[in-house]
């Protein structure tokens, strides 16, 4: 009798990998190479792309949501956008707050 092997069943650190793979860190590349890998991800058949960026890179961020709808994707809406503040540890040891934004596109 033939035996059907079946997958493994996924670790933890493989599906957070995988449900990162629609988010989009805003760092300081130029907006078009961010604008570029949104569009990638939508035509990949991706139905949301989340652009997320912290500190001075938040104008970016809101650049590249703002191209994308305008410019290559007309039928992309913004969904959602949330706004927080993270704490970091600076290297003398004290803590540093930082605005993050996260920028929730839907097709």
């Amino acid at each position: 009798m033939d035996e059907i092997a079946s997958a493994p069943a996924p670790q933890p650190q493989e599906r957070a990998e995988r449900k990162d793979a629609n988010v989009i860190y805003i760092g300081k590349k130029s907006v078009m190479g961010y604008v570029l890998a949104v569009v990638t991800q939508f035509n990949g058949g991706t139905p949301d792309v989340y652009i997320k960026a912290r500190g001075k890179a938040i104008s970016r961020a809101v650049d590249v949501a703002e191209i994308v709808r305008n410019r290559f994707l007309p039928g992309v809406k913004v969904d959602n956008i949330l706004i927080k503040t993270e704490e970091l540890d600076s290297e003398d040891g004290s803590k540093t707050k930082v605005s993050v934004i996260e920028i929730r596109l839907l097709r």
